[in-house]
Formats: C-alpha cells, sequence, structure tokens
C-alpha cells in the first residue's frame, strides 16, 4: 500500500471498557517473544536482517517506549545461537525451535474475542517481528486513554495487503481499537482521536531523530533484543498536572535485554535523575573496583560487596535523621562513635560471602523442612576496617553463646572476619567467577550468586551447567548503571 495513510472508514469508539483487550495482550505478546530467544536465532533466516525499528513510527514526544526486536542482527544471531548452546540441558530439552512464539499469543487473543480467526491462515503471512508500544501526552482529550497519556502499538508488518485485511476483519468483529498501515508497520490506537494524533506527532518528528533516546538506547544496546526508555521529567511533570501534586524529577532511565556469546544481561541506566534535589551523583564514590569481592574464599556460594558504604549511611543520616536516627545510637551500644564508627564498622570497601549455607541452603530450597539452624559459613572482608573494635563486637555479642565466635584477622590492608570454614582459593580466580563478571571491574557494588550448589540440591542432573548469576551498580556525577547477568555453563 506504499507510506500513504489509507483511508479510515467512519468509526464510532466503543465503551472503554472493550479496549482493555489490547494492554494484556501487548504485555503477553511481549513476555512470549522474550521467552523464545531461540525462534529468534533458527527461524526466518532469509530476509531476517534490516528493516525499520518501531520508534522511526512511534512520536518523540513519547514519554514512555518499549520494544521486543526478534529480527536480529548478524552478529546477534550468533550470539542467540551460542548462548542457546550453553543453557542446561533441562532447558535445553523443553524448546521447540520450530515453535512460533507468536502464535499462542494471538491464538488465545483470538478465542478471548470470539473471532472466526486462525493465526497461519490469517496472521503468521504478514505478522512481523519487531514489536513497539509507545505513550505521550494527549493534547486531545478524545486520545486519553489514561493518565492523560494516548496510547499507540506498532506491530511490524511484512505484507501490508494481509496486515489490512486481517486487522480490518478483527477491527469489524472484535471492536475497540482502529489501525492504519504505514511504513512497515500496523499501528494500532484506541480510538481515531489518538490514531490522527499519532499521526502528527510522528510528522512533526519520529521518536528515532529525538537525540537523547538514541544516545541512551546506545548505552544500553543498540541491538537489544527488548528495550524500554522513559523521560522521567516529563512523564513527573503530567503526573504532577493529573494528580495536581508537585513531582520535583528530572533525567531519563534506559533499559536493554541483551544476550551475548557467553550470558544475558538486563541492563538498565538513569541519566540525570534526580527527585526533589537528590541527585543520584550525590552518592558516587570515587572509590571504584570489586576486587575485594574476588578476595573472597574460592567456595562462596553468595557474595556482596560495596564501596563507601560509610559515606552513604552518612549521607543518609543526614538527609533522613527522623529515618535513620538509631544508627548513632546503634553505634553507641558498642562502643563506636558517630560518624567515625561507620568506617571502624565497615570499612571504605566491604564485602561478605556465604561459603557453606548449611541451613540457609537446605531452609531455601524447601521452606524450613529440614528445620535445621545451622549457622552457615561466612566471611567478612573489610579494607579500612578497625579490627580492635570489630573483635569488641563480636565478644559483646557472642558473650552467651555457645558456638564458636566469628575470627578476626587481617589479609593485607583489610580486616577479615570469619565463620565456620571456607576454601583457601581467590572466588576471584573461578572461571565460572569470571565469565559472570567480566566488563564489572570498576563497579561500585556488586553482587554473586553461583547457582551450580542451588541446582544439585534441587536434584538438577547437570547441575554445573548452571553456571552463577552476577550484578553491579556504578553510580557516576551525572548516570547510574545497573547489570543483571545470567551465564549458564551447559555445552561449554
Amino acid at each position: 500500500m506504499g507510506t500513504g495513510y489509507p483511508p479510515q472508514q467512519p468509526y464510532a469508539a466503543p465503551p472503554r471498557r472493550s479496549r482493555v483487550w489490547m494492554v494484556p495482550v501487548a504485555a503477553g505478546l511481549g513476555v512470549a517473544l522474550l521467552a523464545t530467544t531461540v525462534w529468534a536465532s533458527t527461524s526466518m533466516v532469509s530476509d531476517l536482517f534490516g528493516g525499520p525499528q518501531p520508534e522511526t513510527v512511534l512520536p518523540a514526544s513519547a514519554v514512555v517506549f518499549a520494544k521486543v526486536d526478534l529480527k536480529p542482527s548478524g552478529g546477534q544471531l550468533a550470539n542467540y545461537a551460542q548462548f542457546v548452546g550453553r543453557l542446561p540441558d533441562s532447558i535445553q530439552d523443553e524448546i521447540d525451535p520450530e515453535a512460533d512464539p507468536a502464535e499462542e499469543v494471538v491464538s488465545s487473543m483470538v478465542d478471548e474475542l470470539g473471532v472466526d480467526m486462525d493465526y497461519e491462515q490469517d496472521f503468521e503471512p504478514w505478522l512481523g517481528r519487531r514489536f513497539g508500544v509507545a505513550a505521550w501526552p494527549a493534547a486531545d482529550p478524545a486520545a486519553e486513554a489514561s493518565d492523560g497519556l494516548a496510547v499507540a502499538f506498532a506491530l511490524a508488518v511484512e505484507d501490508e495487503d494481509a496486515a489490512n485485511a486481517a486487522l480490518g476483519r478483527l477491527e469489524d468483529e472484535a471492536g475497540g481499537f482502529t489501525f492504519e498501515v504505514r511504513d512497515g508497520f500496523a499501528l494500532l490506537a484506541p480510538n481515531d482521536a489518538a490514531l490522527t494524533e499519532l499521526r502528527g506527532e510522528v510528522d512533526r518528528a519520529p521518536l528515532a531523530d529525538d537525540g537523547a533516546f538514541a544516545q541512551d538506547m546506545d548505552v544500553v544496546g543498540g541491538d537489544s533484543i527488548a528495550a524500554a526508555w522513559m523521560d522521567v521529567e516529563a512523564a513527573a511533570g503530567l503526573a504532577s498536572s493529573e494528580l495536581g501534586e508537585a513531582a520535583e524529577a528530572t533525567g531519563r532511565i534506559a533499559i536493554g535485554l541483551n544476550i551475548e556469546a557467553e550470558y544475558a544481561e538486563l541492563r538498565g541506566d538513569m541519566f540525570d535523575v534526580g527527585v526533589d534535589g537528590v541527585s543520584l551523583g550525590d552518592y558516587a564514590t570515587e572509590d571504584r573496583g570489586l576486587e575485594l569481592m574476588g578476595d573472597l574464599p574460592d567456595d562462596t556460594v553468595m557474595a556482596l560487596g560495596a564501596n563507601g558504604l560509610d559515606s552513604v549511611v552518612e549521607r543518609l543520616v543526614a538527609e533522613n535523621p527522623e529515618d535513620f536516627g538509631d544508627v548513632e545510637a546503634a553505634l553507641s551500644e558498642v562502643g563506636l562513635a558517630y560518624p567515625d564508627g561507620l568506617t571502624q564498622l565497615l570499612g571504605t570497601r566491604t564485602a561478605v560471602g556465604v561459603t557453606d549455607p548449611q541451613g540457609l541452603l537446605s531452609d531455601f530450597m524447601d521452606f524450613g523442612g529440614t528445620g535445621s539452624s545451622s549457622t552457615p559459613s561466612m566471611q567478612l572482608r573489610a579494607l579500612g576496617a578497625d579490627a580492635a573494635a570489630l573483635e569488641d563486637i563480636i565478644a559483646q555479642s557472642s558473650a552467651n553463646s555457645y558456638e564458636a565466635p566469628p575470627g578476626v584477622n587481617t589479609d593485607g590492608d583489610a580486616v577479615v572476619v570469619s565463620s565456620g570454614t571456607s576454601g583457601t582459593g581467590r572466588l576471584g580466580d573461578d572461571p565460572v567467577y569470571q565469565r559472570t563478571m567480566q566488563g564489572m571491574e570498576e563497579a561500585s557494588a556488586g553482587f554473586y550468586l553461583d547457582l551450580r550448589p542451588f541446582a544439585e540440591d534441587a536434584g538438577e542432573s547437570g547441575p554445573e551447567q548452571w553456571g552463577s548469576m552476577g550484578g553491579s551498580l556504578t553510580v557516576n556525577e551525572n548516570d547510574a548503571s545497573i547489570l543483571a547477568r545470567w551465564a549458564p555453563s551447559g555445552g561449554g
């Protein structure tokens, strides 16, 4: 049909309740597509690369945007295939590489609407592999879907004539939306007013041409299998006008789900985000790196590491004395003065690891079915902490205990508090840890979870294939980045 706007038939908007199906259907479609990356790497080999993205047909005035992209580039395709090969056998056995992830969602939608349409005949021939949704401030009250926002969905189209025929029939028989096919996408909106407003907004400027949006998407991953974006300041301003409340918020948030050869990663970035004059940069620390977490014993199952906890707590107390007023009292009870006692206790760099969860692991897996009360083996490493102060606190807390108290030692500049037994090697030398935490070396904080013992306790036939999970937080002067990653070890 080309790139023009097809004429629309007169449309009488149905009651608002009939539009509700659009939201769960879109959400369900996104979830199903995200969960089936294998399909993207094994299907549609011909004409697989290139083509427009949803942001080219959705407006730059959007305050919220999300998309799913299952038409990968060549590099993505190779990464998908390698990552799938690393999945545990028990997961790979459940995967049907020939399954179309959209079929179940669309078929369920059709059944719910009571429309006599078939996925393979009416939808599969034209439905593309990219999907997007955007919400923008509605200029026309008739275009508003909720809370002052208009909304539209973009579905990639492989055959415009077939898309017009199928969606036209669905519109006639089910109602609750209107549509047009434009520039390689079917654009769905709740009513004609929203669709008309969408046209004008996109003609003025598509979201793809917005410099801040493009820059943010590049940071979280330009080839993300799924992404979301929000203009925090615009959304907060809209909420203020709708709710009559002052919302002092600034900045933007971007999220991307990326599949690499060795891991799947969810990344979230906050740019110039601030609330009521408090910026994320206020909590930035010049002390970077997760070396102390890597110095934990090599049999560590769970680990947390952070830099500058003492200064962060001190700032929180200063900003919210009514919420953290008991910090000074708690330090006083163990003979430490505020604020120096924070550093004596936590150090300037802190890492804690559980090496042998024992009862903790059993309780986690069967919700306390063993009745175990054993204390897990743990190690705390604190750079810049006071060994004498920690020894005094431990002595006070274990005075009436029958269990052996944790030991306090030093390792270079770090104070080491150990309970139970642990390995003699370094966690940072474990190849599984290295693969999971690669690229996070300069983070401000991090976490690590070895999935292998949990999989073994759950009776998995190949527990070593589950690898580990890890993540990090990096806070800079004007932005912050959060990573969450799963690195399975199957097939390699």
